[in-house]
């Protein structure tokens, strides 16, 4: 309805729907839609029109980035002031810090930073926001600034620790000097610290986390962030140390993804290596992440042998499928068929051709993409698939064409963007219908 400016009748739509939150979260993303669309003064006046003053105190921050990323930043500083709620608004300035900061404006950066510190009380630090206060900072080239999040962070994270101690104790005994727990603020807390470049003092954190279990979850952030930052040998360190398998696991497939990202296909074998060394079963992601890689590198003879030596067949067709689907992406399609075909468990060769769909109609091969898409042995799939082609069909025609099974069998939400595109008035219908029938349920 957005898209077709409707917004009164979404806004209708929206009203109806009985529960807060899912009225908030709605109003949110038809506001963050006609925003990204450029309608500034409609987002604007659909968010006076929301009842609840914290959804419109959070759809304000809303504006208030749509318009810092186009670099209105005055308008986003006014509309940032505007939030009554203190948390929302340091939010905000948070997300506007950010925003400026990866564009470059460095000197909104510092301003924005600079009133997020001013909104404070303590209350309103709240875990979720140190981090992208961190982020901006780091983004802006302001390390001391950063650091200084970082330790409210931690002396979070330790309140947090000695909050839950005294809890489980029934005392409030002063505990361990400088011990942590697996509270909100650690792994964010831990994230932080190697976003700064603080490897070292992550990791002798680590060692004062309180518990086998919590220190292995918290190895296993740990690893994951070095790896995605460029520092695998720290990270296959760490995962090499971790003994619990569903967290060494996460570890190892964060190697895996990184070693893909760097081109490192060293990195790749050297996780392939300790993965194939290792119970197949509870490492899925691993396994899986393994194929990927070499998948993402464009070794796809590589891929395929990892593939055929999984001793398991469901995590073989599983990592079969997922390789299918990354060799489409990086655009070695025939061997991404190839593999999809040969799937025997339908399920996953409709859901593999359903993928492999959407990238070719992406890239604008339509023809290609209609023609695997009827190649999809399950009904419901090959008309999702079709759906697919029809949004990126060139013409109308085509479009109505291949989004009419979906609405054969009654799939409307399938092709709702295409109908938006080709028959307006049919999703008016469908809207006016959907009101009708969620009133009758309110009566």
């Amino acid at each position: 309805m957005a898209r077709t400016s409707r917004l009164g009748q979404a806004a209708e739509v929206i009203r109806l729907l009985r529960a807060t939150d899912e009225q908030g979260q709605a109003w949110l993303s038809l506001i963050r839609q006609v925003a990204a669309d450029g309608d500034h003064e409609a987002a604007r006046a659909l968010t006076d029109a929301i009842g609840s003053r914290p959804w419109q105190a959070k759809s304000i921050g809303v504006l208030a980035q749509s318009r810092a990323r186009i670099g209105e930043y005055e308008d986003a500083r006014s509309l940032a002031m505007s939030i009554p709620y203190p948390r929302d608004r340091i939010r905000a300035w948070a997300s506007l810090a950010e925003a400026s900061a990866v564009s470059g404006d460095l000197t909104w950066a510092a301003e924005f930073l600079d009133r997020a510190e001013q909104t404070e009380t303590f209350d309103d630090w709240t875990v979720p926001i140190l981090p992208l206060l961190i982020r901006a900072a780091e983004a802006a080239g302001e390390r001391s600034r950063a650091l200084v999040f970082v330790a409210r962070l931690e002396s979070t994270a330790r309140c947090e620790h000695a909050d839950r101690e005294a809890l489980r104790t029934g005392h409030t005994d002063q505990p361990r000097k400088g011990a942590l727990s697996d509270t909100p603020a650690l792994l964010p807390l831990l994230q932080g610290m190697i976003s700064v470049g603080e490897y070292e003092r992550a990791e002798a954190l680590l060692a004062k986390v309180c518990g086998r279990a919590d220190r292995a979850k918290a190895t296993s952030a740990v690893a994951g962030a070095l790896a995605r930052c460029g520092k695998a040998g720290r990270a296959e360190r760490l995962a090499r140390n971790i003994k619990d398998p569903g967290h060494r696991a996460s570890a190892l497939a964060a190697l895996a993804d990184a070693g893909a990202v760097a081109g490192n296909a060293g990195r790749i074998t050297a996780v392939g290596e300790l993965v194939a060394a290792s119970d197949e079963l509870v490492n899925a992601g691993p396994v899986i992440a393994v194929g990927e890689a070499w998948a993402a590198m464009g070794a796809a003879d590589r891929a395929e042998s990892w593939v055929r030596s999984i001793a398991v067949p469901a995590l073989r067709v599983e990592a079969q499928a997922a390789v299918a689907e990354t060799l489409a992406v990086v655009g070695d399609l025939e061997r991404a068929e190839a593999l999809a075909l040969d799937l025997g468990d339908l399920e996953l060769r409709s859901e593999a051709l359903n993928r492999l769909v959407t990238v070719l109609a992406e890239r604008g091969l339509g023809a290609r993409a209609e023609a695997v898409a009827d190649s999809i042995p399950e009904a419901s799939t090959r008309v999702r698939a079709l759906a697919v082609v029809a949004a990126h069909a060139e013409t109308v025609s085509d479009a109505r064409r291949l989004a009419a099974p979906a609405l054969d069998v009654g799939d409307w939400p399938a092709v709702i963007d295409v109908l938006a595109r080709v028959e307006p008035t049919a999703l008016t219908v469908i809207a006016e219908e959907s009101l009708h029938q969620v009133a009758e349920c309110h009566l």
